[in-house]
């Protein structure tokens, strides 16, 4: 048994183990994925009480070597990936470099024990490493046993668990931890993390994935930069987030606030080369009061915009082709004039609006859908301000589609009045 003590300053050790619960769960997840793991297990073990004892992440990946984690341990930042951007046998891009996600682990509980199984030339072997929280720094390594009969992977498992811990589980913890390892999972298919019992899957919960260029940046220093932003839409509502990732989408942060899109759930990943250098400078955690963070954040959501507006056009054509299919839309043949079509061009808007956000609609009988849009007909046709402002109480639109509205009602009294007189200097 021999005790490793690490060369750095404890005030700074306190500062990794303060880190929030899931993303130091995640950087363990990280490290079984950065040693070639297939499979990542996290499991919560409770006591008799049902409260929660034990944390375990286990993986099949290569294990952790005796020899190296006498030197591993006791440097912090002298992990082996600071050499190279891919793992060596199934060259996946690397997401850890500086060891700090075994100091991470101690926010989620005062002890921590790592057991590494690894292949020792024709054999397999094994060690246990332990450290806690009261003697941060100092990790006791046990005798390294050989000829084991167990497959190679890692085992780390956290006892004495903080009350944070808690915030791990539940579903918002299982969308938390999809949003972190969504694009990982999407670029290497083979790749299973199953979260307390289920499996991550995000391309089930997946309705459509899109990428866009944010195009070339210049930085407050005068440095070109790259960005580009992928959006996941998902099937489960309630899913909003930007996330700062590096070039290769590992999740640094998330942006603050979240981005609101009625009647759409999605995650967005702003991936760029400069998050990964504004990390590592310590500039992420001030947001946008940061120049180079504002500017990419300003970008991101000039897209989202763009990305949504064109979503919700595509999905109201969608709606509106299948009412037209069923008989289910009140309007019949080409509008007679310039008022009418501006009539159905609002009705389009709110029906289709309707049909989106209010499942008690979206779901209701044909016969039902057929009352209420017939009647939503007669007031648009009546009074389309009057209607605007009954349905507005329901329904929030963003600024542009609101001027669209207004706009579209504007037009459509002026084409009334137009006829009105009209038909007034005939009599």
């Amino acid at each position: 048994m021999k005790t490793i003590t690490v060369e750095v300053r404890e005030d700074h050790l306190e500062t990794l183990a303060q880190t929030k619960p899931m993303a130091a769960l995640s950087e363990l997840i990280w490290n079984a994925l950065d040693a070639e793991a297939t499979e990542v297990r996290v499991a919560f073990i409770e006591n008799e009480l049902t409260g929660l004892e034990t944390i375990r992440i286990s993986d099949n990946g290569h294990g952790l070597h005796y020899d190296d984690a006498l030197l591993v341990f006791r440097n912090l930042g002298g992990s082996w990936k600071r050499h190279g951007s891919r793992t060596h046998e199934r060259k996946r891009v690397l997401h850890g470099k500086f060891g700090k996600g075994r100091f991470r682990a101690f926010s989620l509980g005062n002890s921590v024990c790592w057991h590494s199984v690894y292949k020792d030339g024709a054999a397999q072997a094994s060690f246990k490493l332990s450290g806690h929280a009261a003697k941060l720094g100092e990790f006791t390594v046990f005798d390294r046993k050989g000829q084991v009969q167990q497959p190679s992977g890692m085992t780390v498992e956290i006892q004495d668990v903080r009350d944070t811990s808690n915030l791990l589980r539940g579903v918002k913890a299982m969308e938390e931890v999809t949003n972190v390892f969504a694009l990982y999972l999407r670029q290497y298919p083979d790749t299973h993390i199953i979260y307390d019992g289920i499996p991550l899957d995000p391309s089930n919960a997946e309705t459509r994935f899109t990428t866009y260029p944010l195009g070339e940046m210049v930085t407050e220093d005068g440095k070109r930069i790259e960005a580009t932003l992928d959006v996941v839409e998902w099937r489960l509502p309630g899913k909003r987030a930007l996330l700062l990732c590096d070039e290769n989408g590992f999740m640094r942060i998330q942006a603050q606030p979240r981005i609101y899109f009625r009647g759409f759930s999605y995650s967005a990943y702003l991936k760029s080369a400069h998050i990964a250098a504004l990390d590592s400078e310590g500039f992420l955690e001030t947001g946008e009061l940061h120049p180079d963070i504002r500017q990419l954040l300003n970008a991101s959501r000039l897209k989202l915009r763009e990305h949504f507006a064109l979503r919700e056009a595509e999905s109201a054509i969608e709606v509106l082709d299948y009412w037209k299919e069923t008989g289910l839309y009140p309007y019949s043949g080409t509008p007679a004039d310039n008022q009418e079509a501006n009539e159905r061009r609002i009705f389009d808007i709110y029906s289709t609006h309707l049909e989106r956000i209010f499942s008690d609609f979206s779901g209701a009988t044909l016969r039902t859908k057929r009352l209420v849009l017939r009647l939503m007909q007669e007031l648009v046709h009546s009074d389309p301000v009057r209607m605007a402002g009954i349905l507005d109480e329901l329904i929030t639109f963003t600024e542009e589609m609101e001027e669209q509205i207004l706009e579209l009602a504007g037009a459509a009294d002026a084409d009334e009045t137009e006829s009105r007189q009209r038909e007034t200097s005939q009599e």
